[in-house]
């Protein structure tokens, strides 16, 4: 109040004495407030219609002026520009807008759409100030997942703009709008043009070499991409251009982790996060790079901590407001508790968001999640339902390997029966893809397996080599894991696939640990040691139960039973498919909080979950209780209680 009526704290005292006493305002906490909405309102209203635009854009100048956050000048821009009679922004309020662009964008993006659709009316793409404005209102369509709209705008934004730092902005937003398309061909081929244009500053240089290098690495070139991300890293650090330094860094992550070195990217991580720390023009940066030190953190075996990490980007991501980031936050969480065991939560993460909002590896790396659990669980059908949905944007993405979209449709010829298939399938990918190691080694305990299975040695012996090799070349369990089970595999030792069982239990990922179990159990039936196939066939059998693996139960039951090898008495039932008991802790937890009254909204912050991975989770519970409403999950909750007690 002070700011805006430009007066001392002793001079409005008085007036707020009388507000006070006469129950306009009413003290809450450390601010002042109406005592009722309707009291607000009413004043409001009183104000002449002609008035009020006048009075937000006077409120808004004084704010600018205060450099208070810039998203409170921007609602007062948008009250001023919300009745008929609405003025013209002036030269002050436009070149303050230009200048809080950037941060307000990042941090508020649909706010920004809206103040910045207004100023680009009111100044001309031909000038420098109106390019930029424009290229800011195409960057905060595209975070808050106006794909199509922030390419078209951006696109014809490219065909006027004469000013170099706003033409490679624009080609930012372009590439990313199509790589969300599968279109980066086109972006690289606009970029390379864009590369050779005459008088290049090398600030321009070190961004356009930046996105050559994402869309170089988008299309699987990760040699390219390295050398780019090089050469645009050692120009940014000349100019000291943070925005070139902290992308080229996050390009030269990426490369590692897809070369399936995430040790080297560790470290990388703290530069880059350095350079973007502070800098909120860079706050989409900082998400990206969080969500990439979960993985990171993940393929280092370092699940805890990676999927804290997850769990917090998905919640900044959420509250800033950007649907890619947050998109690209709940799949890399959705696949690190899909190998930890956790799948329903795995399932709750990928589901939440539609397809519309993700890039077609996000979409293909999902729907691969959700089609695996699905095919594990005995449930064919919903599993082709996800691997038709990931049709379109597997073809976008060419001859790029997702593991787990691989895993899913070399599963579905499994389960058909073509074993033969389903390993060409896994070796093809293989193959195809040498630089990008760290989906590979995702698919090498899969090919050795399935090589097992059709007696192709061949295979066999190149995929415990590889294996090995990786192993040496980081000592991280997963990958010891991956070498004693392959080689185990190839030898027929089931001692050596005991130990990588072991091993897979070390590094935290149940399925992996069944698979090697089951093999170590068959290979001690095939040499005549019943006890110690009984010991190891009920460990992966008590392994795939917890899982809700059901088809893997019943493939590894049909085994050993050849061999005359059944297990005891379970010590619990098999987790049922419907009702009550079927619903995984976190679900009846959940269950337990809506019977309590709780919003979606409050039971999130209590388990810190977005809303919508709550509201997916709801949605799972109806179905599995077989209801249609709150109420009946209530009801379902209290007739749980009184049988149990």
């Amino acid at each position: 109040l002070v700011i805006v009526v430009d007066r001392r704290i002793p001079a409005l005292v008085p007036a707020i004495d009388e507000a006070l006493a006469s129950g306009v305002l009413r003290n809450a906490g450390e601010r002042l407030a109406f005592r009722h909405p309707l009291i607000r309102t009413a004043l409001y209203d009183g104000i002449a219609e002609a008035v009020r635009p006048a009075w937000h854009l006077d409120t808004a100048r004084a704010l600018a002026r205060a450099g208070v956050p810039h998203r409170r000048v921007a609602q007062q821009l948008l009250h001023a520009f919300s009745t008929p009679n609405a003025g013209q922004l002036d030269e002050t309020l436009l070149s303050w807008l230009a200048d809080a662009a950037p941060t307000l964008v990042a941090q508020a993006p649909r706010t920004a759409i809206d103040v910045l659709r207004l100023a680009c009316r009111r100044s001309p793409v031909t000038s420098t100030r109106g390019a930029a404005l424009v290229g800011r209102l195409a960057d905060a369509l595209f975070r808050a997942g106006e794909h199509a709209e922030a390419e078209r705008i951006a696109s014809r934004a490219m065909e006027r703009v004469a000013d170099p730092e706003a033409l490679a902005d624009l080609h930012w937003t372009v590439s990313q709008c199509r790589a969300l398309t599968g279109r980066t061909g086109e972006s690289l081929e606009s970029l390379t043009r864009a590369l050779r244009r005459p008088n290049l500053t090398d600030r321009e240089r070190a961004r356009l070499l930046v996105l050559v290098a994402r869309a170089q690495r988008n299309l699987g070139e990760v040699t390219t991409a390295d050398e780019l991300a090089r050469e645009a890293l050692a120009v940014a650090e000349q100019v000291g251009d943070s925005w070139a330094i902290g992308w080229s860094l996050h390009v030269l992550i990426i490369v590692a982790m897809m070369r399936g070195d995430a040790s080297t990217a560790l470290p990388l991580f703290k530069g880059a996060l350095d350079v973007v720390e502070g800098d909120t023009a860079l706050t989409d940066l900082g998400l990206l790079l969080r969500v990439n030190e979960a993985v990171a953190l993940g393929d280092l075996d370092r699940y805890d901590e990676g999927i804290a990490a997850a769990t917090r980007v998905r919640e900044r991501a959420d509250n800033a407001g950007s649907l890619v980031r947050l998109a690209q936050a709940q799949s890399a969480l959705g696949e690190l508790l899909f190998r930890v065991g956790r799948w329903d939560d795995a399932q709750a993460e990928v589901e939440t968001l539609p397809d519309e909002f993700k890039d077609p590896a996000v979409i293909c790396c999902d729907r691969g999640v959700a089609a695996v659990i699905a095919f594990h669980r005995g449930d064919p059908i919903t599993a082709r339902r996800h691997l038709a949905s990931a049709a379109s944007s597997a073809e976008k993405i060419g001859t790029r390997v997702i593991a787990t979209l691989a895993a899913a449709r070399s599963l579905e010829h499994e389960i058909s029966g073509d074993t033969g298939k389903a390993l060409g399938l896994l070796t093809a990918g293989v193959a195809d893809n040498l630089e990008e190691l760290d989906e590979m080694e995702d698919l090498l305990p899969e090919v050795a397996r399935l090589a097992a299975r059709t007696g192709s040695a061949e295979v066999a012996a190149d995929v415990a080599i590889r294996a090995e090799a990786l192993a040496r070349q980081a000592d991280i369990p997963h990958r010891r894991a991956a070498a004693a089970y392959c080689r185990g595999l190839l030898d027929d030792d089931p001692a050596l696939l005991q130990d990588a069982a072991d091993l897979f239990g070390d590094a935290g990922l149940p399925l992996l640990r069944a698979k090697a179990l089951e093999a170590a159990a068959v290979g001690h039936a095939i040499q005549g040691h019943r006890a110690s196939a009984r010991t190891a066939f009920t460990r992966a059998d008590d392994l795939y139960d917890q899982l809700g693996a059901h088809w893997d139960l019943a493939h590894l039951r049909a085994r050993l039973r050849r061999y005359g090898v059944r297990r005891g008495p379970r010590s619990k039932h098999r987790q049922d498919r419907t009702g009550w008991h079927s619903l995984t802790p976190t679900e009846t937890r959940i269950a337990a909080m809506v019977a309590e009254g709780l919003s979606n909204k409050q039971i999130a912050e209590q388990l810190v979950l977005s809303t919508r991975t709550v509201e997916t989770h709801v949605s799972h519970i109806l179905t599995k209780l077989a209801v249609r409403s709150r109420v009946d999950i209530t009801r379902e909750a209290g007739n749980h209680l009184r049988t149990s007690g």
